[in-house]
């Protein structure tokens, strides 16, 4: 048989060996296949080589470096044999595009008895190099730095950006930056494609008191924005695709830092009430709140962080110096983990830490607690909520002790970055082999919030420094500050939000030469902070 050319091939035995060409649709030839479990040389049974089912993609790890997150498709695979026993898919073409409507090219192949149903693509690239959004204190607008040409460009906003890390939020396909202006009382939408703002929403004030918008997360869909008020301890759901606002839901008391998730199922968001010690637990599909106590009367939670898996949300407790764990499915405290001074000790930052100080690996493995006071960061296993290893952070040139105010890790959870914000330092913990780098890199002078990210690629960690100020890009490969990129004189960079790279992917049966009609596209997305602190 000769195999017809195209990505949507299909083919059709009938009688011994013999291929039939029909005409499909503006008249394109293509063949078929019988997908009948007996079908034999002599059948004359018609059907087509069967579409694989349930692609799914996943987070493929990676091999214990800084390259580039893998990525992992599974599928269901076909049972059907031909007469002769064979299975009548005897292969896969897993197929890759930067773009959702194509081209797709092969990334790569796999066959055997029965095929795998799985592949991982190791280092996908043809994504555009993306921008990094860097809020910063200059006047009512943000900075975008072009992470391949450094070139600085202007965001031109209606509002200064509010002071949080998470006050710059991403969709998932990085056609949106999502704003909170809390001075101006509104969020606004902006495409990222343009720079323009698509959308400005103002936040209702409460009485006499007006709103300040200072905290943002989205959800896994790209279709619904999460507002926290913090002066009215209100949260509001933003249409994105109308810019819209919702009714408001009353949650505890908020204070700075504000910190918020929604979890990867977009079932749940969870607020950290800094002033109520609790977190609210909101229902997306009703808007019901559930009020969880964290530290009695004395817990202060000041940091959030979920599972991949939706089941559990983490709580740091900075008033009790500990970690809570919530059981999402019962929204109830179901372990306590004890760790070393989540509090300011040296008086020099207000409130002691971020929203960005915990940190959870893309397989849920482990979560991360940098701990300021105490100088160190915390491996926490959460199959048994145990801290499993602490990493005393070296002292630094500036003011000595080490003071840990933030973390990111790679995409591909391979390296975790830690800002040691009293020596403006960068220290590294490499996650496969749990070890601590013996070397530190310097940085500018960061400040509170600290806003730390990473690139979709994993190549480098861009880190905002307050009071310089600049933002340091830190190479992975090297460990080193391979450039600094100045901000207007007079600004503070302090909230950093790059846009992820988004991978689309196909997968295809096989039959020699001859190949299935794909699958319906599957998305994954490199850089979206699913999981951490939003």
């Amino acid at each position: 048989m000769i195999p017809l050319l195209g990505s949507r091939r299909k083919a059709l035995l009938l009688g011994a060996g013999v291929a039939v060409l029909a005409l499909g649709e503006c008249g394109v030839a293509f063949a078929m296949f019988t997908d009948s479990t007996t079908a034999g040389p002599g059948s004359f049974q018609t059907g087509t080589l069967p579409t694989p089912g349930g692609l799914a993609v996943s987070n493929g790890g990676c091999a214990g470096g800084a390259e580039q997150t893998n990525v992992t498709s599974s599928w269901t695979g076909s049972p059907a044999l031909d007469g002769s026993g064979n299975y009548l898919v005897a292969g896969y073409s897993v197929l890759r595009s930067a773009g959702s409507s194509g081209p797709y090219s092969t990334a790569g192949t796999v066959s055997g008895t029965p095929p795998p149903t799985a592949y991982t693509d190791t280092n996908p690239s043809g994504a555009a190099s993306p921008l990094a959004v860097v809020a910063s204190g200059s006047g009512s607008n943000a900075l975008s730095i072009d992470t391949s040409t450094y070139a600085v460009a202007t965001v031109t906003l209606g509002g200064p950006v509010g002071k949080e890390p998470n006050a710059l939020q991403v969709t998932p396909d990085g056609t949106k930056l999502i704003v909170a202006e809390g001075a101006a009382h509104q969020v606004q939408i902006v495409s990222t494609a343009t720079g323009a703002v698509t959308g400005t929403v103002s936040i209702p004030a409460v009485g006499a008191t007006p709103s300040e918008p200072n905290a943002v997360a989205v959800n896994p869909a790209g279709t619904t924005a999460w507002i926290v008020d913090a002066a009215n301890a209100r949260v509001y759901p933003l249409s994105l695709a109308t810019s819209t606002l919702g009714g408001a839901i009353t949650v505890g008391a908020q204070g700075d830092p504000t910190a918020m998730v929604v979890t990867p199922n977009g079932a749940q968001v969870f607020v950290a009430d800094y002033g109520a010690h609790q977190v609210s637990a909101i229902d997306t599909s009703t808007d019901v709140v559930t009020n969880i106590a964290v530290g009695g009367t004395t817990g202060i939670p000041i940091a959030l962080a979920v599972t991949p898996n939706s089941g559990h949300v983490y709580v740091a407790d900075e008033g009790s110096s500990q970690i809570d764990d919530i059981t999402t499915s019962s929204d109830t405290v179901s372990a306590t983990i004890a760790v070393p001074s989540l509090a300011d000790t040296d008086g020099f930052v207000p409130n002691g830490g971020d929203p960005n100080i915990l940190a959870v690996t893309p397989d849920g493995a482990k979560v991360y607690v940098a701990s300021f006071g105490g100088g160190s960061v915390e491996d926490i296993t959460t199959s048994n909520d145990a801290v499993a290893t602490t990493f005393a952070l070296p002292p630094g040139g500036v003011l000595g002790p080490a003071a840990p105010n933030a973390l990111a890790l790679t995409p591909n959870g391979c390296q975790l970055y830690v800002n040691d914000y009293d020596n403006n330092k960068v220290d590294l913990i490499d996650v496969s082999a749990d070890t601590l780098a013996a070397s530190t890199t310097a940085v500018g002078q960061t400040g509170d919030p600290t806003g730390m990210a990473v690139t979709p690629n994993g190549a480098a960690v861009y880190v905002a420094n307050f009071y310089d100020p600049s933002v340091s890009v830190i190479a992975t490969s090297s460990y080193t500050v391979t450039r600094t990129v100045g901000m207007a004189s007079g600004s503070a960079p302090y909230a950093i939000a790059i846009i992820p790279s988004s991978y689309y992917y196909e997968v295809a049966g096989t039959h020699g030469g001859w190949t299935s009609v794909p699958s319906s596209p599957a998305m994954y997305t490199l850089g979206w902070n699913v999981g951490g602190w939003q």
